[in-house]
């Protein structure tokens, strides 16, 4: 599962690779409680990010959260892993890419896209972009797909499609879907050339590392398109939650991706999606906690296919091609 920046999983298999730069793994308990914290911050996310955008714009949002986040990643970084190594053409050519693509370009369009839809909406269609990323990898770095993923494949889409349209053929017919849905599935495709550049780069960088890279660079990007927005004035008026849901966001939510990494060490990625997919379930919870949005049969539905799609999708088996 890969939600973006904001939820699960900013770094893909790419960061994966190199496990064994980061400390020793947790022990299984320990790892089991470590994803089911992160589910929760994750999921967090969602109906905190709605609210704060009541008060403050997206790039503002993201910006500030990046801005509070990147120090204290170099700073992780450098206390767990050293000095980082000679920067060579290749290790900045790919934080430059990642940052771009996932902690400029897929964040401010999340945020964007969450102002106009609902927290439940955005944590289904975010639960597919496993699914675009098969079908990307399979078109760009021929990776087969079994007759399992091609069910899986039209599962997820099936889920996508009762999610924009609300479960009503009449709003399929007309056309008349949420802007913001549409922002939300956008993020994604840049979320899938984000996933696919992680596997394809060739950086020497630690996950932590480009993590750390990456937000620094996205800081400096988003800090002068925050500007656009006068946050100033935004600030002036805000209430003391929205400085709770940018600390939340920059300094929960972004280490929760160490926390996650560790536990994937030892509990390996197939389980460590168990608890990720009650992600989708945990934000119509906390939807309905936070906001009071009521919890409609096609989030349920469309929930419930999702998470089936991406288990199908992401099964591996015999291959077509």
């Amino acid at each position: 599962m890969a939600l973006g920046p904001v939820g699960p999983i900013p770094a893909g298999p790419f960061h994966l690779r190199h496990a064994s730069r980061r400390p020793n793994p947790v022990s299984h308990r320990d790892a089991y409680a470590l994803l089911l914290v992160v589910a929760l911050i994750w999921a967090g996310n969602f109906p905190l990010a709605k609210l704060g955008l009541a008060e403050i714009g997206p790039m503002t949002l993201a910006a500030t959260r990046a801005l509070i986040a990147a120090p204290l990643l170099v700073l992780v970084s450098r206390l767990l892993e050293g000095p980082l190594p000679p920067l060579a053409r290749r290790d900045l050519t790919a934080v430059i890419v990642l940052a771009v693509t996932g902690f400029v370009g897929n964040s401010m369009l999340w945020y964007v896209g969450m102002r106009f839809t609902t927290p439940a909406n955005a944590g289904i269609l975010g639960a597919a972009s496993p699914v675009v990323v098969a079908l990307a990898a399979a078109a760009w770095l021929r990776e087969r797909l079994s007759p399992v993923n091609l069910a899986g494949i039209a599962l997820t889409a099936l889920a996508v499609v009762l999610t924009v349209a609300r479960g009503s053929i009449e709003i399929l017919l007309t056309l008349s879907v949420n802007g913001g849905d549409l922002i939300i599935l956008a993020s994604q495709l840049l979320w899938v050339i984000y996933t696919l550049y992680s596997r394809a780069n060739l950086s020497t960088f630690s996950p932590l590392q480009m993590l750390a890279g990456a937000h620094v660079v996205a800081a400096g990007l988003l800090f002068p398109l925050a500007l656009l927005e006068r946050p100033w004035q935004s600030f002036a008026s805000a209430s003391w939650f929205v400085f709770v849901v940018i600390l939340y966001s920059a300094l929960l939510g972004t280490p929760a991706h160490i926390a996650y990494y560790q536990a994937v060490r030892t509990v390996g990625p197939g389980r460590a999606a168990v608890f990720t997919n009650l992600i989708p379930f945990l934000v119509l919870a906390l939807s309905w906690l936070l906001l009071g949005e009521p919890i409609r049969w096609y989030h349920l539905v469309g929930a419930a296919a999702v998470i089936g799609g991406v288990a199908l999708t992401s099964h591996r088996g015999r291959a077509t091609g």
